[in-house]
Formats: C-alpha cells, sequence, structure tokens
C-alpha cells in the first residue's frame, strides 16, 4: 500500500517533469546560490562567522518553511490539474512559512528528545510526524491541530509511515551521495563554487520532489482522498 503510493508520487513526478521544474527553477536556484554563498563564507576567517550565520538562520526560519508549503501546493495543484504561477504560490507560502517553521521546530524537539531515548523512537517521530504540514497547509489546521489530526488518523498505518520514512531516506541519500560522488570525481579547484551550487540545487530540488509527489501520496492515503 506505501509502495504503491511511493511510485504512483514518482510516476507523476516524471509526467510533470517540465511544469515542477520550470515553476521550481529560480528559487531552486536562489537557495541553492545562497547555501554555496554560506559554505563559501564559511571557509574563510571569522570576520564572515557573523554573515554565515545570518544566512543559514534565513534559509531555516523562512526559505525551508516557505518553499516545504509552496512544494505542497504546487503538488496538490498538479494533481487537479491547476498550475498557478510562481508568485501566487510565494505569497500563500509566505503566509504559511512562520507556522510551518514552528511545526518543524517542534517536531524537532520532539525527535531530538527520542533520538536521546534511543535511536529508533526518535525516527519513528520523525516520519510519523512529518505528514502533519499537509493538514497545516492543505486542511487549514492549527499547528497543534494537524498533529493531532494526524496521530489519530495515521494509528492504523503508523508502521508502514516508519518504513516509509525508512525507505525515502535511504533513496535520498543514495541519490545524494552519488550526485556528490560524481562532482567529486569530475571537480576541479577553480571549479569548486560551481560544483557546489549545483550539488545545492540538486539537494533541494530532491527534497522539493519528495514533499510534492511521493510524501504527499502517502498523506492522501492516510486519508483515503487518492
Amino acid at each position: 500500500m506505501i509502495l504503491n503510493a511511493i511510485s504512483s508520487g514518482f510516476t507523476l513526478y516524471f509526467n510533470n517533469f517540465l511544469a515542477f521544474t520550470k515553476i521550481f527553477l529560480f528559487p531552486i536556484l536562489f537557495i541553492g546560490l545562497l547555501s554555496t554563498t554560506a559554505d563559501y563564507l564559511s571557509s574563510l576567517d571569522e570576520d564572515y562567522f557573523v554573515s554565515t550565520g545570518l544566512i543559514l538562520a534565513f534559509q531555516v526560519i523562512f526559505l525551508t518553511p516557505l518553499y516545504t508549503g509552496m512544494a505542497i501546493l504546487i503538488g496538490r495543484d498538479i494533481r487537479i490539474g491547476s498550475l498557478n504561477k510562481l508568485f501566487g504560490y510565494v505569497i500563500v507560502g509566505a503566509q504559511l512559512a512562520l507556522k510551518i517553521f514552528i511545526l518543524q521546530v517542534i517536531i524537532g524537539i520532539m525527535t531530538i528528545i527520542g533520538l536521546v531515548l534511543f535511536i529508533i523512537p526518535g525516527l519513528y517521530i520523525q516520519f510519523r510526524f512529518t505528514y502533519s504540514v499537509y493538514y497545516l497547509v492543505l486542511e487549514g489546521h492549527s499547528i497543534l491541530g494537524s498533529m493531532d489530526n494526524l496521530w489519530n488518523e495515521s494509528k492504523e498505518v503508523h508502521w508502514s509511515l516508519f518504513n516509509a520514512g525508512v525507505l525515502l531516506t535511504l533513496l535520498t541519500i543514495s541519490f545524494v551521495l552519488i550526485i556528490y560522488a560524481f562532482l567529486g570525481l569530475s571537480s576541479q579547484e577553480e571549479m569548486s563554487l560551481i560544483l557546489s551550487l549545483i550539488g545545492n540545487c540538486i539537494t533541494v530540488y530532491l527534497q522539493m520532489i519528495l514533499v510534492a509527489f511521493p510524501v504527499y501520496s502517502i498523506y492522501q492515503l492516510i486519508l483515503k482522498k487518492n
């Protein structure tokens, strides 16, 4: 059941590769450039510590939640066959960014506590509550309401969610390692920044693919809306 959801999610992505990539191209390049800039500044002396910290804080607090919300909204509109302009997704995503960030912080704290107690509980919390962001963005629930709805509606499939999280994590790590190994093999010192930019863009792009397609499809499966 979960494997079918993951498979259908990736199939939907490949069928809409151009439309999804076109609308997300500029945002991906933007955050990739910021990540590469932060990496470069961190390699310099301590005078750039504050600048690096500010860039990273901007990414974590605003950009990552913004892009997560945008990916979910784009994934929904691709499914209903009604894509909007990028600006519209940015506006709605920006309105949801703070709530998404707070939700991610809460899940992160719960995950850390679970990891301290034992590794499996932390992963269980992370992989199960990942889907609460869809309740927040698509269903209009509050932060705690999103977590509560997810908890209640996923009782029968909670271990399937854990298995799906493990599988998607392994796929993501494997793909990223392959990409970076390829870039490393072909890198030259004067091309390192360009290769870093490519690697950062691919990493973020892959995360958005997962949010908009296979993870979204699992969310649909939980609510029996597919």
